[in-house]
């Protein structure tokens, strides 16, 4: 049986199941699980979540090491370069985001839900992604799986870093940081 879910991991999943569902269904994602799914269309989607994820890793580690906290944070980034690189593509340029406050650490605690969450889904979308394209396609970005336990550990993490007083800090930083994702899908994805 599984540990009981924590307050806090409870109350970012209540308050972002919308914004959740709305970038699961994002044209840029979606496209991924259709059997009907190309090479390019497979590279369009890759591009376009490239700018999405580094923005959104680069920050949650940046962040992580400027408040000194000890938690790690597996690197997807160079894997999602490489499978881009194997498809023959270039991702462009990363700008540095403008703009943004630095993170408290409840704030941090809602962008690293959405960060490390995203890793739940790329097992399934991995699988479909062999079973669509074939097994020779590179899909390292989403085949970084979660280790039985890895989650509840993290859900434990997240509730350390935020205090019950400042869970809506962390909620609002969950839901910034799923908006900043679907924008940029947005700028880059034309289905």
């Amino acid at each position: 049986m599984s540990p009981p879910t924590p307050p806090l991991a409870r109350q970012l999943r209540d308050a972002t199941r919308d914004a959740h569902r709305s970038l699961d269904h994002h044209p840029a994602l979606q496209c991924l699980l259709a059997p009907t799914l190309t090479r390019e269309a497979y590279g369009a989607s890759l591009l376009a979540l490239y700018p999405a994820h580094a923005a959104l890793e680069s920050r949650v580690c940046r962040e992580i090491s400027r408040l000194g906290l000890r938690l790690r944070v597996p690197r997807r980034l160079p894997r999602l370069a490489d499978d881009l690189g194997t498809l023959g593509l270039t991702p462009e340029a990363l700008a540095y985001e403008a703009g943004v406050s630095p993170a408290s650490p409840a704030t941090l605690a809602g962008e690293l839900y959405v960060l490390e969450g995203s890793r739940l889904g790329g097992r399934v979308i991995a699988d479909r992604l062999r079973r669509t394209l074939g097994p020779g396609v590179p899909h390292a970005f989403f085949s970084l799986a979660m280790v039985p336990g890895e989650w509840s550990r993290r859900l434990a993490e997240l509730e350390a870093l935020c205090p019950p007083g400042q869970r809506e800090a962390a909620v609002a930083g969950a839901c910034e940081a799923f908006a900043r994702f679907h924008h940029q899908l947005d700028l880059r994805f034309r289905a």
